[in-house]
This record gives structure tokens, C-alpha cells and sequence, in this order.
């Protein structure tokens, strides 16, 4: 242990950390074979994880569902919410992992910005024009007298609120409520969460590199600012979006960045992972459902952290079980499953059913229990009667929102990224850094909010 505190001879820094920085988290131990396994973490990929990131989404997707049913009434599906700091703790972790030894000069920052940017703003500009689109149809049914329950642009989706959206501000307090498609919130978090973690990091490789333990002191002060910021303000217990949601992100974004951290540390190790994987998973299913949003679910980055460390290893049952063709597609659109559950939600269940309801007379929702995150729209419980109709109706929502992010992801998604990697290139290339444009375009680091 004493490696990590004083460099000696024979140590090696654990790569990740800026060579000639302060923050040395050395491994006395790594020569030879050792070296070479550090090599090989710096180009894995977590695919178990990628795996969790698809479950997560559809989860948060469940709690968003206002269909009451056998799983609706779960405690579990009642509190997922809290996956969605799940998500930031696995994109601190895939962030460092991907980026943390690259984000030492203005121009990697810049390029950095660019990347990150294009993988959250394309998706998160379309959906939103779908909104706007649909809203616009509206006004023309208002314009005919057509009878609305909520007038069109109004509320969470008065015009004034776009261009906040737009610029990714709904986490800042400038509205006193979630605007437009409301999950976007944490992936807007998500993004300024990115460019203050990588400033942090230049802020650490320049200024502090010859503080020892500058950058771990850094790091630390921020999430322990976060946390108190959360602890003292946040009224929901961690369940902040529109006002502290920022500080919410960055908080479990550098738990992550510290769970990788410690990942790294320990990723040489072998053990047996079959009875702490499916511990694990009880611990997690546990807490998720007893928690809820009291002073415990400050805990939440916490807990997830360790399930993140965890699989991160890949070394039990339930990661065999996770290592399937389903799984990693669930992964590869979980953002876009994040990012159109509402959109569907308002339109494809219950807007089809309040045309039902005024069409037959018959009463089919109510507002006493509903707990939407979804604005007015979705403010109310469906109560179809029975078991089996509500259950086939969450199906079929699954069903149509994995199809959905699916010609997302292929239609929107990937375009979107490749434009923007290539602007990254490109200002690479007028930089006159070629050499680094290749390592940088070696990796793709997903979102977190739904992403990472």
C-alpha cells in the first residue's frame, strides 16, 4: 500500500493518471505480464455493463409507464428512478476509462466537447421537434375547435422553453418545472457534467501537476461539494432534475470516475465472483425498493458504485447470463430508449386512451395515486381492470418503444455521432495533431442517461 502513497522504485502508474501529475495510484507490482494487462484495460470494452445500461433504461421506462398493473404496483419499478444515477455512475466510469488520459490540452478538451456533444444533441434535437411537431398539430385542431384538455404551447411546452432546451439548460432552475420531453433533463446534466469533469482534469494535469494528490484532492472536493449541495437543498431526497439536477449528475459521475479508479487498481486480481455478483444484484433489488426518496437514497451513487466495480470484472454467473446478441442491442439503443419512453407515452397510450374515454363515456383514468414524471399530459393512472389486459399493454409499450429506439438508433443515432466525430477529426487535422486524432477515434463512450 505504501506505493500508492510514495513512488518507489520498481512502481509503475497505473495508466489513466497524467504521467508527472500528482495523483500516482502506483502498483508496486506492474512489470512484465502486469504492464501488458494494464495495456489491454485501456482498450476494453464492458460489454456486461453496456448490458445493465439497456435494463436500466427500460426500468426508468416502467416507472414512466402511468398504466397500473402487477408490475406497475412494485415497489422496485415505483423507486427505478434511482437507475437514472445508475447511469451517471457508469458514465463516470466509461468516461474515465475512455477519455481521462487524453484531456490534457485546450485542443483535447475542444475535440473532447465536440464528440460528446454530437452523441447527445442529434437525438435530443429530434425528439424534441417531435414534440414541437405534435404540439403544432394541436394549435391546428384548436384552430378548428377542436375542445383540448391542455391548450397547445403552453405549460411544459410553451415556446419560450425551446431554445432552453436547445442550449441543454432544463438541470439549471431556469423553469420551475420539466419542460418538453422531461427525462432529457439528466442527459442535459450529463453534457455540462462532461465539460466541468474534463476541465477539472486540464485543471489537474496543468496547475496541479506538482501538488501531490492535487487531482484525488480535486476530484474529492467536488463530490463531496455535490453531495452536501444535494443533502441540504434537494426536497425529494436525490430525486432532483430540473433544479439541482447538474449537481445530482456530477455527484454520481464522479463516484464513477472514482469506482474506475479503484477498478483499475484491483483489475489485475482473480477471484470468483459468482456468490458477490448475485449478492450483488440482491442488495441492489433491496435497496431500490425500500428506499424510495428518503435521506437513504443520498446513498444511491454509493450502492451503484459497487455493482459498477462489480460486473465491471465480469467474473460470475450472472455475467455469463448478461453476455448475449440481446443484451448488448439493449445497450446499444438504451439512449434511445431513454430519450423517446415519453414521447410514447403521452401519445401512443395516453392520448389513445383519453380518445377512448370521450368516445365511449366510459372512465378509464383518475389523478388520486398517479405519480408521473411526464407533465400534465401524463398526469394521471390508466386503470384498465384485471391483470392480464394492463400486463399485454405494458408489453406492447416495451415492445413499440425497443422498435422505436432501434430505427433510432440507426436513423439518428449513429448518423449523428459520425457526423460529429468527423468535425472532431477534422479539428484535429487543422490542429495539426493527426497522431492524436487516431487514438481519440479509437473508442466510442456512450452516454450515460440513458445513457453513458
Amino acid at each position: 500500500m505504501s506505493c500508492a502513497i510514495t513512488p518507489r522504485s520498481g512502481c509503475g502508474v497505473i495508466p489513466g493518471w497524467q504521467n508527472g501529475s500528482d495523483a500516482r495510484w502506483a502498483n508496486c507490482h506492474m512489470t512484465g505480464n502486469n504492464m501488458a494487462s494494464a495495456a489491454i484495460n485501456e482498450t476494453r470494452q464492458f460489454r456486461v455493463l453496456d448490458g445493465w445500461r439497456g435494463i436500466a433504461a427500460l426500468l426508468v421506462a416502467l416507472f414512466h409507464l402511468n398504466v397500473f398493473s402487477a408490475i406497475y404496483s412494485l415497489d422496485f419499478v415505483r423507486n427505478a428512478f434511482l437507475f437514472v444515477d445508475f447511469f451517471f455512475v457508469l458514465s463516470g466510469f466509461v468516461i474515465t476509462h475512455s477519455y481521462a488520459n487524453r484531456l490534457r490540452t485546450l485542443k483535447d478538451l475542444g475535440a473532447f466537447a465536440v464528440r460528446r456533444f454530437g452523441r447527445l444533441w442529434p437525438l435530443h434535437a429530434v425528439v424534441l421537434l417531435a414534440f414541437v411537431i405534435v404540439e403544432s398539430a394541436k394549435a391546428v385542431s384548436a384552430a378548428r375547435g377542436a375542445s383540448l384538455a391542455n391548450p397547445p404551447f403552453t405549460g411544459a411546452y410553451s415556446l419560450d422553453t425551446i431554445a432552453m432546451n436547445l442550449a441543454f439548460a432544463q438541470s439549471f432552475g431556469i423553469e420551475r418545472q420539466l419542460t418538453w420531453n422531461s427525462p432529457s433533463w439528466s442527459i442535459c446534466a450529463e453534457f455540462w457534467t462532461y465539460l466541468i469533469f474534463a476541465g477539472a482534469l486540464f485543471i489537474a494535469a496543468t496547475w496541479l501537476s506538482r501538488i501531490r494528490f492535487g487531482t484525488l484532492s480535486l476530484i474529492a472536493a467536488m463530490l463531496i461539494g455535490c453531495a452536501a449541495i444535494l443533502i441540504l437543498f434537494a426536497q425529494h431526497g436525490i430525486d432532483a432534475t430540473y433544479d439541482l439536477g447538474l449537481v445530482r449528475c456530477l455527484y454520481g459521475f464522479l463516484v464513477g470516475h472514482l469506482t474506475y479508479r479503484l477498478w483499475q487498481a484491483a483489475s489485475h486480481l482473480k477471484f470468483r465472483g459468482g456468490l458477490l455478483e448475485v449478492g450483488t444484484l440482491i442488495a441492489i433489488t433491496v435497496y431500490v425498493s425500500v428506499v424510495g426518496r428518503t435521506g437513504y437514497s443520498f446513498f444511491a451513487p454509493l450502492v451503484f458504485a459497487v455493482a459498477v466495480f462489480v460486473f465491471a470484472f465480469e467474473a460470475g454467473p450472472i455475467s455469463i447470463l448478461m453476455s448475449n446478441r440481446g443484451n448488448a442491442w439493449l445497450g446499444r439503443i438504451s439512449y434511445s430508449i431513454y430519450m423517446w419512453q415519453a414521447f410514447i407515452i403521452i401519445n401512443f397510450v395516453d392520448r389513445p386512451f383519453s380518445m377512448f374515454e370521450k368516445i365511449t363515456g366510459r372512465v378509464l383514468t383518475t389523478t388520486e395515486g398517479a405519480s408521473s414524471a411526464l407533465g400534465n399530459e401524463a398526469g394521471k393512472l390508466i386503470i384498465l381492470g384485471g391483470h392480464f389486459v394492463p400486463i399485454l399493454v405494458t408489453m406492447l409499450y416495451i415492445g413499440l418503444l425497443i422498435a422505436v429506439a432501434s430505427a433510432s438508433y440507426y436513423l439518428i443515432e449513429k448518423p449523428g455521432q459520425e457526423l460529429f466525430v468527423r468535425l472532431a477529426r477534422w479539428r484535429w487535422r487543422r490542429s495539426g495533431s493527426p497522431v492524436q486524432d487516431g487514438v481519440l477515434s479509437r473508442r466510442r463512450a456512450p452516454p450515460a442517461g440513458a445513457a453513458p
